[in-house]
C-alpha cells in the first residue's frame, strides 16, 4: 500500500522539475499565479478595508499621487483636525515615503488600490523566484516563489 500513488507522484515531480528548468516561464507562471488566486477567492474573502491609522495615511498618500500632487495645502484650521500619522502644516500629507502611496495610486487608477496591492505582490513574488534562481536549483526556487504568495 505504501507505494499506490507513487508513480503519479513522480511523474508530477518530473513535469514540474521540466517546467522549472525554462526560468522565464517560472517568472511569467509564479507572476500570473500571484495575480489570478487572490481575486478568485474574493466570494470567501472580500478586499480588506483599512483598519490601522497608518493604513489610512497609505491611502491619504495614494489619492495626492494620484492626481500628481505630492501634498495638499494645509487646512487654514488645521490645529482643530489632528489625526495618526498625517502631517498637518505646513502641508497636508502622509507621514510615510511615497513609495506605497504610489502603489496605491497606481490600483486607484485601476479602480481600487487593492489592485495596486495586488501588483506589488505580484512583483515581490517573481524578483523573489528570480533571486533564488542564483541560488538554489530552479525546482526549489519556483517552489520558494510559491510559498511567498
Amino acid at each position: 500500500m505504501s507505494g499506490l500513488g507513487e508513480p503519479f507522484l513522480s511523474l508530477i515531480e518530473k513535469k514540474f522539475s521540466q517546467f522549472a528548468q525554462n526560468k522565464w516561464a517560472s517568472l511569467v507562471a509564479i507572476g500570473s499565479a500571484a495575480i489570478v488566486c487572490p481575486p478568485a477567492l474574493l466570494p470567501w474573502m472580500p478586499v480588506p478595508q483599512p483598519k490601522i491609522h497608518d493604513e489610512f495615511s497609505y491611502l491619504a498618500r495614494g489619492r495626492y499621487v494620484c492626481p500628481r500632487a505630492a501634498c495638499n495645502p494645509a487646512h487654514p484650521l488645521w490645529h482643530f483636525f489632528d489625526t495618526f500619522h498625517v502631517i498637518q502644516h505646513p502641508t497636508y500629507a502622509s507621514m510615510y515615503p511615497p513609495a506605497q502611496g504610489a502603489v496605491l495610486a497606481i490600483g486607484q487608477l485601476l479602480g481600487d488600490p487593492w489592485i495596486g496591492v495586488l501588483l506589488s505582490a505580484a512583483a515581490m513574488c517573481v524578483a523573489m523566484t528570480w533571486m533564488l534562481q542564483g541560488w538554489m536549483p530552479p525546482e526549489w526556487a519556483l517552489l520558494g516563489g510559491y510559498l511567498f504568495f
